[in-house]
């Protein structure tokens, strides 16, 4: 199989985040709720062919350092898309579009916020958690109607590719509850509910992903 490199992945396809900072009890929580990342000569984004599962946007960033993060207190967050950055899990996810011929998928996470490493996402998770903001995912029973709402616009499968980091395990529990099952594709690890990421190293990893994945999607 063919690995196409990042150089060629960025002349055909383009990445968008819905990003927001939420105070809560004088905390502030950087987060990003959606990504999209579209073939660059798709104009229609109303429908997607796929839905991703992620962990946390990591260090996912606005393109440009003009851009103003929108602040919230805790009340409705809405989407505000701008051009995002792109990392390396992102430039695997093209390279499985390409492979399928999609034009545009959508990437939702165990949770939005974002932080560099597991570490330090597990400690903002705690601190989420005690403050009440149970809201951070978007599989939260608080965002019930708004998950129902995301799954209706795909019209292909939900892929799953949090890891295997026991760290997530409660969130990914919560996720899988909230999926409709026959949609589920995803390589799963022997304990679930835990499945392969996306982007593992070294390379060779990441191509034994995209072949399997690929088989996996009719």
């Amino acid at each position: 199989m063919e690995f196409v490199k990042a150089e060629h992945l960025k002349n055909l396809y383009s990445v968008k985040g819905s990003f927001y900072n939420i105070e809560i009890d004088n905390q502030v929580f950087e987060c990003r709720n959606y990504a999209e990342i579209y073939h660059k000569n798709n104009k229609c984004h109303s429908k997607y062919d796929a839905v991703f599962v992620l962990v946390n946007p990591g260090l996912c960033s606005p393109k440009y350092s003009t851009y103003q993060i929108p602040h919230y207190k805790k009340e409705e967050i809405l989407k505000n898309f701008t051009p995002a950055k792109t990392d390396n899990t992102q430039y695997q996810i093209m390279r499985c579009m390409l492979l399928k011929q999609w034009n545009n998928v959508l990437i939702i996470n165990l949770s939005d916020i974002r932080a560099g490493n597991l570490t330090k996402f597990k400690q903002s998770v705690d601190e989420a958690t005690s403050k009440g903001f149970e809201s951070h995912s978007i599989f939260s029973s608080e965002r019930k109607e708004e998950l129902k709402d995301v799954l209706t616009r795909s019209k292909g499968p939900i892929i799953l590719a949090w890891g295997t980091n026991p760290i997530v395990k409660n969130l990914a529990e919560q996720a899988y509850a909230s999926l409709p099952l026959e949609k589920i594709v995803g390589i799963e690890h022997t304990n679930r509910p835990f499945y392969y990421h996306a982007s593992p190293t070294p390379l060779e990893r990441k191509i034994k992903w995209l072949k399997e994945i690929n088989e996996r999607i009719s």
